[in-house]
């Protein structure tokens, strides 16, 4: 008896199912999408048949949704791993990569806010910055800034890496100098927003100079400020906030402009969270 050819193989949907660990439902689904078409399709009545041909895909496919890509990705990602077109699957999986770190950081922050709910215990519900906010009054000056919308809080370093590149570009090439003064980041926002923050980075520099979009030249007007010193990491600077506003209402001042954060010690300065200084300041009067 001749052997029989396993290429010439052919599975039922059903069969081919509980080969790949895909449902036949999501088979169905993936043929009408064309990420995976069956080898054969009986033309009286509508049967699926898979071959050797498709199995590879399938598996592979399979994998893709294990790791978590949506359907677009899969689409994009699928056939470049088949034909192994690194040029189009490295990025499509790197950039899937960047997501899932960012969300695994969102996972742990929330894990420390839930354990912090479970050992609360008696402590109050609100609290408020035990720093004092400080008056004071900062000089006129002339900034060089880049205003744009980040994704979240989160992605201000990101802005503030891709402005001063721009910024270095523009002192060599004027001959423009940096005073020396806290760099910052105005939050043109009226409150907290969850996506979409509109924030303008700034350096303090000795002089106006012409500069390209998307960069800005301004001379900035002396302003007097409510100011409390956050230290240490970003996380817990919202409590800053809370304190200033706090102090703003009990005081009766009047807030006059956007807040405003000035970096005294940073990432830029030291990598060590442990030794920045930020202070966060509204504009007040009253």
């Amino acid at each position: 008896m001749p052997e029989e050819d396993p290429a010439a193989a052919r599975w039922t949907i059903g069969q081919f199912s509980r080969m790949t660990r895909l449902s036949a439902r999501m088979l169905r689904h993936y043929d009408r999408l064309g990420l995976l078409r069956p080898g054969d399709v009986d033309p009286w009545n509508g049967y699926r048949y898979y071959s050797q041909d498709e199995l590879g895909p399938a598996v592979m496919l399979r994998r893709l949704r294990d790791a978590g890509l949506g359907l677009d990705e899969i689409a994009l990602a699928l056939p470049a791993l088949l034909s192994d077109d690194e040029s189009i699957w490295r990025p499509a999986l790197e950039r899937h990569l960047e997501r899932l770190e960012a969300e695994a950081g969102e996972l742990g922050r929330r894990r420390e806010q839930t354990l912090a709910l479970l050992h609360h215990r008696k402590e109050p519900i609100m609290t408020t910055q035990t720093v004092p906010g400080t008056t004071l009054t900062i000089p006129a000056h002339t900034i060089i800034a880049r205003r744009g919308t980040i994704a979240t809080y989160r992605d201000e370093g990101a802005l503030f890496g891709e402005f001063e590149t721009q910024l270095h570009g523009v002192l060599a090439a004027t001959g423009a100098a940096l005073t020396g003064d806290p760099c910052g980041a105005t939050f043109y926002e009226d409150g907290y927003v969850e996506h979409d923050v509109d924030v303008e980075v700034w350096e303090v520099v000795a002089a106006p100079v012409e500069v390209a979009a998307p960069l800005s030249c301004r001379r900035v007007p002396e302003q007097t400020v409510l100011m409390a010193e956050h230290k240490g990491s970003y996380e817990g600077i919202s409590e800053v906030y809370t304190g200033l506003l706090h102090e703003i209402g009990e005081r009766g001042l009047t807030i006059t402009g956007f807040s405003f954060e000035r970096y005294l010690v940073g990432p830029a300065h030291n990598p060590d969270p442990g030794t920045w200084r930020t202070q966060v300041c509204f504009p007040i009067e009253g």
